[in-house]
């Protein structure tokens, strides 16, 4: 056996040992997913709550399914996060565990029978909040071979580590220019350190059974008659056009197993963003609203 092919007893068992399942995470979007060695996009133009919405999903991540006689329904994982966008607020993601967990809270109190049932005080939320958010391992990068560089260094930790079941990126296409412009004319040099990216990536996702959330920025979309102004053309939400034009390397391309598709839809004379995504393998569509709490999904019936 040559000598790049074997591995320690401690990479051994955390390759065959189970890492906490992201089953039901988010069910308007993935049903009873997503699963391990998944690779998800989500894909829109700026401004569709891409990253919003990977806030929610940390949420749901770091949380455990219940706490104090509270049901959570969190995933208890670790995830690692690498921001490559510099657009993410850990104050935010303070700010949105602290209203989910008091909601949940508000619930267990009207749903509860017992009376002398006693809940958790400010005082200990605020400390379960600290613990979750020990969680969350946040790194951020500043160029593509920033990017290589890390997520080869990331194989140790994540084997030592085996409640680690998510790494998020925001965004996998930052550096998509700067890595145009550095390659000069030649096509394979301007996606040499993407690849090299991809194939760090798909060495973590396969060998320690790893999903993967990336942030995708849209470049080429057309516009819909709504988004033209022509609303009498459009009925919003069926005119709005999901064609996905790729541009990522190929390398990319067949990581990925699954892809959100963000639009959004600004609402007449009330002032409100109602975003839409094309979710799943059967091409749901899912509708919802953010507000300073959570994210409101609404029915699309």
């Amino acid at each position: 056996m040559s000598l790049s092919k074997t591995e320690t007893g401690v990479q051994f068992l955390a390759r065959l040992g189970s890492r906490p399942s992201l089953i039901h995470l988010e069910p308007a979007f993935f049903g009873e997913g997503p699963k391990g060695k998944e690779v998800i996009e989500l894909c829109g133009a700026e401004g569709t709550a891409k990253s919003e919405t990977m806030h929610h999903f940390i949420v749901r991540c770091i949380l455990p399914k219940s706490w104090k006689s509270v049901e959570l329904y969190g995933c208890d994982a670790h995830v690692i996060f690498i921001d490559t966008d510099y657009k993410f607020s850990i104050l935010r993601l303070a700010s949105l565990l602290e209203r989910y967990i008091l909601n949940a809270i508000g619930k267990a109190r009207q749903n509860s029978c017992e009376t002398d049932l006693q809940y958790p005080g400010s005082e200990e939320t605020e400390n379960f909040i600290k613990e979750c958010l020990k969680k969350l391992y946040i790194i951020r990068c500043t160029s593509s071979t920033q990017l290589i560089i890390t997520l080869h260094s990331l194989e140790s930790f994540i084997c030592s580590n085996p409640n680690i079941s998510v790494i998020m990126i925001d965004s996998i296409s930052a550096f998509y220019w700067v890595d145009r412009c550095n390659g000069g004319e030649s096509f394979a040099m301007q996606e040499v350190n993407m690849r090299l990216a991809c194939e760090e990536l798909s060495k973590l996702v396969n060998t320690y059974n790893i999903t993967v959330f990336a942030t995708k920025q849209e470049l080429l979309k057309k516009k819909t008659d709504f988004e033209r102004g022509d609303r009498e053309k459009s009925t919003v939400v069926q005119k709005l056009d999901f064609e996905h034009q790729e541009y990522m390397c190929k390398a990319w391309q067949k990581m990925v197993t699954g892809r959100l598709v963000y639009r959004h839809v600004d609402i007449p004379d009330s002032g409100k963003r109602k975003f839409v995504v094309l979710a799943g393998p059967v091409s749901e569509i899912v509708t919802f609203f953010i507000n300073d709490d959570e994210i409101q999904f609404l029915s699309n019936n």
